[in-house]
């Protein structure tokens, strides 16, 4: 059940940092971040895909897959936030489950309103219109209600949309020491000084993250439900999108 995977406040973990890949047949256990990888996304902050991940779920059988996007977003910054609205951006899980590393499925998910009374709507998963870069709206609409709710059923999809503890660990200090052409282009972050060549002990690292929330969107469904027959549980592939409306 979903609900017994989320936790009760902000401050609470979401789930381990580990993506599980071809879940039912063999998995690969790999670490995934994707936080801020260019200095111009802090402009645009909803549009960061931070991580993706996909795991088992606690009832056999099921799997649960994440998109968490905007990080860092301080706990003062969690009450205002929102996720993009609808026709000006898109929030996308693609699944392919044949092995040709083109989407076969995808989940979408929308937003409507403003901060405190957004509405997310929950397409697929179904065949995507296209694939690629261009996206466009599926008509299956799946599950729709308030965010920061599980919503669904535990025997088909749930799905839960809401502020959560970044889950991710990395020492940020340390990594732009190493990488200084990945620093930001403003704030403290962006003039650290001196250069380094490795990542500091566990013991002295610091964890940027810690008590940072992102926006996450969680999907939990029957693995079958990822196959290409819609039977077996097979191997696949996921990954996330966020995209801009044209002309936006």
């Amino acid at each position: 059940m979903l609900k017994s995977l989320l936790p009760r406040s902000r401050a609470g973990g979401l789930l381990a940092a580990a993506v599980v890949l071809g879940l039912g047949v063999s998995g690969h256990a790999l670490l995934a971040s994707d936080h801020q990888d260019t200095p111009e996304v802090e402009l645009a902050p909803r549009f960061d895909v931070n991580d993706v991940y996909a795991f088992p779920a606690a009832t056999p059988g099921r799997v649960v897959l994440v998109l968490g996007t905007s990080s860092p977003i301080t706990p003062a910054q969690t009450p205002s936030f929102t996720f993009g609205v609808k026709d000006k951006e898109l929030y996308q899980l693609k699944i392919d489950n044949n092995g040709d590393a083109r989407e076969d499925l995808v989940f979408q998910v929308t937003f409507t309103g403003n901060a405190g009374n957004q509405i997310v709507t929950l397409r697929g998963p179904v065949a995507p219109n296209g694939v690629g870069t261009s996206n466009t709206l599926v008509n299956q609409v799946t599950l729709s209600g308030p965010v920061n709710q599980v919503l669904g059923s535990r025997e088909r999809i749930q799905l839960f949309a809401g502020p959560r503890d970044d889950p991710f660990f990395i020492d940020l200090e340390q990594f732009f020491r190493i990488i200084p052409d990945r620093r930001p282009v403003t704030g403290p972050l962006s003039v650290l000084r001196p250069p380094a060549a490795t990542f500091r002990s566990p013991r002295e690292a610091k964890d940027f993250l810690r008590g940072i929330n992102d926006m996450a969107i969680v999907i939990e469904l029957p693995a079958t439900m990822l196959s290409a027959d819609g039977k077996s549980l097979g191997k696949f592939g996921v990954w996330g999108t966020t995209s801009r409306a044209r002309g936006t």
